[in-house]
């Protein structure tokens, strides 16, 4: 898509991920190019969920913050009556106070209502900026995905469905935010 001088069409990436049909792989291109715009670009509103996830294989040892061998992606998503909004995703070493707070400023307008779980980092870099609204899983009866939806649905439709392919290689090789 960005070694191309104009790009790639539809069928271009049909043919090269492996796409079972045309319309697919347009709904795919679609939400590559969506994800690729200028680092310019207007900060999520209203409603955002923020968490992380990690990439890479099974590992033995710990799993999720204390993982080894993963990359941590950093993800914002805006929902509201359950339709999704804008997506910012960004390669993050660790998920500590600094990294969350550069993050969220970076990519989510001050006064926002940022829902996450309860990590204490999340807390402090919300900081008097953000309306927070932290959801506890364990205690609420639900899983992470009834109670931040969007987020996880980004999660598992795009990053999950692309890690096979090259094109998540590049953007998580390059070390900036989509």
């Amino acid at each position: 898509m960005v070694g191309q001088k104009h790009g790639v069409s539809a069928l271009g990436l049909k043919r090269t991920l492996g796409f079972g049909s045309e319309q697919t792989a347009w709904a795919m291109l679609h939400r590559y190019r969506t994800a690729m715009v200028l680092p310019g670009r207007e900060r999520l509103v209203g409603q955002v969920e923020v968490d992380e996830m990690w990439l890479g294989g099974p590992e033995p040892g710990a799993t999720g913050r204390g993982a080894q061998g993963k990359t941590m992606v950093l993800i914002a998503v805006e929902s509201a009556d359950q339709v999704i909004g804008g997506c910012r995703m960004q390669v993050a070493g660790r998920a500590d106070k600094a990294t969350l707070t550069k993050f969220l400023l970076g990519n989510v307008k001050a006064g926002t209502r940022v829902i996450t779980d309860p990590w204490p980092a999340y807390r402090v870099a919300c900081g008097l900026d953000y309306e927070h609204r932290p959801v506890t899983i364990r205690s609420s009866g639900l899983q992470a995905h009834q109670l931040l939806p969007a987020v996880h649905r980004v999660r598992l439709s795009d990053l999950l469905c692309l890690s096979a392919g090259s094109v998540l290689l590049f953007v998580v090789s390059r070390g900036s935010g989509l």
